[in-house]
């Protein structure tokens, strides 16, 4: 099969065989982010309208292509996790082989756990949050 954007489009499921955004000509992204009003074009970031729900892919930070595609999904996977189990996970990592010592987060990860912990991810984005708010609706 060639890789026509009319092939792209019946295979793929892609608007009109396009990979990337779809916004007007001039305007910034819809969910652009702080950078909205700064940069002409920006990528959307991962937020959306929904609380708890997240966009990955090609349409989103850091844009097209398969690397920036599957960094956006680590982004996102990030995103919705506490930084105190990012330090933990990175402790455990750097205790089962000698060659991952590097990843300890030794006394700096101690002083920047209590400054963030609480913080992330956003109230928005906890799991806690999302199914309180979907069963009182």
């Amino acid at each position: 099969i060639i890789g026509s954007p009319l092939a792209h489009e019946a295979f793929l499921r892609r608007d009109r065989g396009t990979y990337g955004m779809a916004w007007a000509a001039g305007t910034s992204a819809p969910h652009a982010g702080l950078l909205g009003g700064v940069l002409p074009f920006p990528f959307p970031n991962l937020k959306t309208p929904v609380d708890g729900l997240l966009r990955c892919g090609d349409s989103c930070f850091p844009g097209i292509g398969t690397p920036s595609a599957a960094a956006s999904g680590a982004i996102c996977a990030n995103t919705m996790t506490s930084v105190g189990k990012h330090l933990d996970l990175l402790a455990e990592a750097s205790k089962r082989d000698p060659l991952y010592k590097f990843l300890d987060p030794g006394f700096m990860g101690s002083v920047y756990r209590p400054l963030v912990e609480g913080l992330t991810p956003s109230n928005e984005l906890k799991v806690e949050s999302v199914k309180e708010s979907a069963s009182s609706s």
